[in-house]
């Protein structure tokens, strides 16, 4: 099956490569016959997923939980966060992977496979305040050349990413599926972490998650994970091994991960624009996000 290409119009003409499936955005490399049918796939209930929205952290969470789950602060070499998303790995090689796996997607709540809710599987949904995610994204976006074929300007992407013109669509509706089904699933086990304090106080950060899954981790442990998850370590690795998502031979997965670039790419204009569609998108969500640390 063919995919169903898209080419999403920016503010000054020029267009972004996704396909639709299901009325979801994907990249246009993804197998149109694991996007259509990975919400019945067979899920453990072992499995941990993490859920991000992109550019919100997920490889740099992936290899912590990870970690976490080896009970080992080694970085993960044989593979990479790509191999264990759910929308764009086959079944079989999934089913292949020894438990516990930490999967992984970019999809809202209401899009998981069922028998992660079903089997309530421990969920990590990750949060990062949306100016420099945008920024991230943009980046990504112009980088991967042969996936997007956008070659637009940081002036005219903002149209895209507030209207929800973007691979996996809009990230306000992303954020709140997972706030609201945290709100009205109590008896799912779902934490909300957000990126820029496991930026300030990664040790708090990987204890937080080491007893939300219930891994018995010790002092030495814990600093060893956040040693070998560090941004320049975790890039190095990147390299060394090829891991991520290549164009012209070189990784385009890590670009800065900081906290606070926004300020060098929005104007007072885009951010008091960004600021008044957040405010009606997210009414009623006072979300406790950092631009600056």
């Amino acid at each position: 099956m063919e995919p169903n290409v898209l080419h999403l119009q920016d503010g000054g003409g020029c267009t972004l490569d996704v396909q639709e499936c299901g009325g979801v955005y994907f990249p246009k490399v993804f197998s149109v016959d694991i996007i259509s049918n990975f919400r019945s796939m067979e899920i453990r209930a072992d499995d941990v997923l993490l859920s991000c929205f992109p550019k919100a952290g997920t490889h740099w969470f992936w290899e912590i939980l990870s970690q976490l789950s080896a009970r080992k602060a080694e970085n993960i070499r044989d593979k990479w966060k790509g191999d264990m998303m759910i929308e764009c790995c086959p079944q079989s090689v999934l089913d292949a992977a020894p438990s516990p796996r930490v999967l992984n997607t970019h999809v809202q709540f209401g899009q998981l496979p069922q028998q992660i809710v079903e089997k309530k599987c421990k969920i990590v949904h990750v949060l990062r305040n949306p100016k420099d995610l945008t920024v991230s994204f943009y980046n990504h976006h112009r980088a991967l050349k042969d996936m997007y074929n956008y070659h637009g300007e940081w002036k005219d992407y903002l149209h895209l990413f507030l209207n929800g013109l973007v691979d996996w669509g809009s990230w306000f509706d992303n954020t709140l599926s997972y706030i609201r089904a945290k709100e009205q699933n109590p008896q799912l086990p779902i934490q909300i972490m957000y990126y820029e304090d496991m930026k300030k106080d990664p040790v708090a950060g990987v204890r937080q998650l080491a007893d939300f899954l219930g891994v018995e981790a010790d002092e030495e442990l814990i600093k060893g994970i956040c040693d070998k998850c560090g941004f320049e370590n975790m890039k190095t690795v990147a390299s060394e091994v090829g891991k991520g998502l290549i164009q012209d031979g070189v990784p385009q997965v890590f670009r800065k991960g900081g906290v606070g670039d926004w300020k060098n790419w929005f104007t007072v204009a885009q951010n008091e624009e960004f600021d008044k569609v957040y405010s009606e998108k997210m009414e009623g969500y006072d979300l406790p996000f950092k631009y600056s640390i």
